[in-house]
């Protein structure tokens, strides 16, 4: 018998929905330049997963500019299993870059909580500083720097002290990596970024991007989805009393959640289009109302990229992807 998976634990959510300023939504301009209109970009990146040399080359073949109002959206899961975490979260933080929050990223935090924890239990009082949920890593961004195994809960560890390594080796690494600003930065993401498009200019997306980390339900509200759902979800099953409603799903199943979203958004009058990460399985996908931007860059395939801008009274849109530059990993399944 197949043991039943125990969801992962969801970090504390400081904001649950979070919109995008007006001042970031592209606004109309004109393309009397010979290359078009260059200002003013939303630039929408898939999982990077700690790959900081593909996300600087994505950003360089976009033109990424943040001085001529360029502004970066990642989503999810910006750090681990890739090299570079810390750099992937500064970088994120020195372009201004807003982001949600991941499955990695929710497990990367449970482990430096976790880590904090069992360090408390080992250290006299007083001894550690920081955030009350999160470690001050005094080793982060130490090359070299590799998690000892005294420093996590022992996955051996017994019921009465309440330690178990519930996490990746990989995952407790990455935490150790991050320093405790790079944490706190990474718990105050939002699990979802709502963008309202300006009613003035056409768009092909409808009146609202959502960008999430895995999905979302049709025919629920924002507010009320589910959080474990949106970070992990990659399909939708059927319920047994309704075959109407839907309930999301980890698992791949026969197609996407996105297939059922486009088909639901057809019925509306006004539209929302979703841009997502996590399903690197099925690669970029490019759906009606639904764009998943995961293309496995993590395991040597490409970084994606939604380039948004606006451009005489229209909303205009393309994917920029590149080669992944760091060195892969190889998939666990």
């Amino acid at each position: 018998m197949t043991p039943t998976k125990i969801p992962d634990e969801i970090f504390p959510i400081t904001t649950f929905i979070s919109d995008l300023p007006t001042s970031l939504t592209p606004q109309s301009l004109p393309s009397s330049s010979e290359n078009g209109p260059v200002s003013g970009r939303l630039v929408i990146v898939g999982d990077v997963h700690g790959m900081r040399k593909s996300l600087e080359e994505l950003l360089d073949k976009v033109g990424f500019d943040k001085q001529k109002g360029d502004h970066l959206i990642l989503a999810g899961d910006l750090v681990n299993k890739g090299s570079d975490s810390p750099g992937v979260v500064d970088l994120a933080i020195k372009l201004g870059a807003s982001a949600v929050r991941g499955n990695h990223d929710n497990a990367v935090l449970n482990a430096a909580a976790e880590i904090k924890a069992t360090r408390d239990d080992l250290l006299p009082s007083g001894g550690l500083t920081g955030s009350p949920a999160l470690p001050e890593t005094r080793e982060a961004n130490m090359p070299g720097h590799t998690i000892q195994d005294s420093e996590v809960p022992d996955k051996d560890a017994s019921a009465t002290t309440g330690a178990s390594r519930k996490h990746s080796v990989a995952t407790y690494t990455t935490a150790m990596a991050l320093s405790t600003r790079q944490l706190n930065w990474l718990a105050a993401l939002p699990l979802i970024l709502r963008v309202k498009l300006p009613p003035n200019l056409t768009s092909s997306f409808g009146d609202t991007l959502i960008v999430v980390h895995a999905g979302l339900v049709p025919g629920i509200p924002l507010e009320a989805q589910d959080p474990h759902a949106i970070m992990h979800m990659r399909s939708l099953v059927r319920t047994p009393d309704d075959e109407s409603e839907f309930k999301p799903a980890e698992t791949f199943g026969e197609e996407g959640w996105a297939m059922e979203w486009d088909r639901w958004q057809g019925k509306l009058a006004s539209k929302t289009t979703v841009i997502f990460g996590h399903d690197a399985k099925r690669r970029l996908q490019l759906g009606r109302y639904t764009i998943g931007l995961d293309s496995a860059c993590l395991y040597g395939h490409r970084l994606s990229a939604l380039v948004i801008m606006g451009c005489d009274g229209e909303i205009k849109h393309q994917i920029i992807q590149v080669e992944c530059a760091d060195e892969p990993v190889l998939p666990t399944g």
